[in-house]
Formats: C-alpha cells, structure tokens, sequence
C-alpha cells in the first residue's frame, strides 16, 4: 500500500497532537497555564488542519481536471475515428 504525502502529513499532525497532550497532561503547571497552553496548541493545530485540508482539496482538484482531460481525449479521437469511418462508407459507395 502506497502512503501519500497527505496522508504523512496527517499521520505526522495526530502523532503531534497526541504527544503535546500527554505532554500537557503530565506537566507541572497550575491549571490557568495548562488551559492557556491547551488553547495555544488548539489554535496551532486547527490552523494545520486547515492548511491540511487545502492541500487536500487541491490535490483532489487536480486529479479532477486530469480526468476531465482524458475524458476529452477520448472524445476527441472517437470523434476523429468516426469521421474516418465515414469517409471509408463514403468511398466505398
């Protein structure tokens, strides 16, 4: 099974996430450093999940406009095929 880049960057984002919560859990800070350090990393983490899913939505666009490409290939040589074909129905009459 091939891993894509995405899907890296999202093991590599949980992995964080998981570690700065262990982290925080078992760290020696009152209570109002601990909810502002958890605020900080929720801030941090919602801006990566963000860029996270634009990457996403680009790489999915792309593969998109790919296919509609190849789409319009095969329009366009079926389009050639049939117009040869006629002409051969053509000479052949």
């Amino acid at each position: 099974m091939r891993v894509s880049k995405t899907q890296v960057a999202g093991f590599v984002t949980i992995g964080a996430a998981l570690g700065a919560f262990v982290a925080l859990m078992f760290a020696p800070k009152s209570g109002v450093q601990t909810r502002r350090d958890i605020r900080k990393f929720s801030k941090k983490t919602a801006k990566q999940i963000d860029q996270l899913q634009q990457d996403v939505r680009e790489q999915v666009s792309g593969g998109i406009d790919g296919v509609k490409e190849a789409v319009d290939n095969v329009k366009e040589h079926l389009k050639d095929g049939t117009n040869g074909l006629q002409k051969l129905i053509k000479i052949a009459e």
